[in-house]
């Protein structure tokens, strides 16, 4: 199997002036997952970028049949897209989603550098409509440098010498901490001063999508 299937690059194309609370291993558990059919279609958000939502399915090894998980195929621009595995699944009675890149175009020896990530959103839903807000790495940067929580986690220095973080914590430690500060309205911000430059703007983070069909 080529490498080129351990990727990453989480949600480069899509907040690529944003950044998300990234980790190493998954903030679900297989019995927190749910199946909800109303995701399913195609939607659209401010940006005018079409978001499609379907649900997985495999066909390695016998049979095709579907999975309790959902692909989702965001694009942005003509010829800019980023296919993601997603997971609906409650905790503590909110609904959240992890995902993870799916299917990244890359060259084998820029693959080769790269590992997966997951990311988390609190979602809420209709039928025509998908509140996304993705945790922000802001606030969680503020909690490490304050010394207000300890999880396991890694600190990169970027070329800019910007520090971002890698949560390495197990998923049970994930789910703790997501239980503790799930409902910190600092951590979904999504009314942030529109006159902040765009690097430091928290709704960058949040999405509502429209359902086109």
């Amino acid at each position: 199997m080529k490498l080129k299937t351990i990727l990453l690059f989480v949600f480069i194309a899509l907040v690529a002036t944003g950044c998300l609370v990234k980790s190493l291993h998954p903030f679900y558990k297989d019995s927190d997952v749910i199946f909800e059919p109303a995701l399913i279609g195609t939607w659209l958000d401010k940006d005018s970028s079409i978001w499609t939502i379907e649900q997985k399915k495999v066909s390695f090894m016998g049979p095709e049949r579907f999975l309790n998980s959902y692909k989702i195929t965001f694009s942005e621009k003509e010829n800019e897209t980023s296919v993601l595995d997603a997971h609906l699944f409650k905790l503590n009675g909110q609904l959240y989603v992890d995902f993870i890149p799916s299917d990244v175009k890359l060259p084998d020896l820029t693959s080769f550098h790269l590992v997966p990530a997951h990311s988390i959103a609190k979602v809420a839903f209709s039928s025509d409509s998908i509140s996304l807000k993705w945790f922000n790495e802001t606030w969680l940067a503020g909690l490490f440098e304050n010394n207000k929580i300890r999880i396991s986690h890694e600190t990169i220095r970027d070329e800019n010498d910007a520090d971002t973080y890698v949560l390495t914590a197990s998923t049970e430690e994930l789910q703790k901490f997501i239980i503790k500060y799930g409902n910190d309205p600092l951590a979904f911000k999504d009314n942030s001063d529109k006159n902040k430059p765009v690097k430091e703007r928290d709704d960058l983070l949040c999405f509502t999508l429209r359902r086109v069909k």
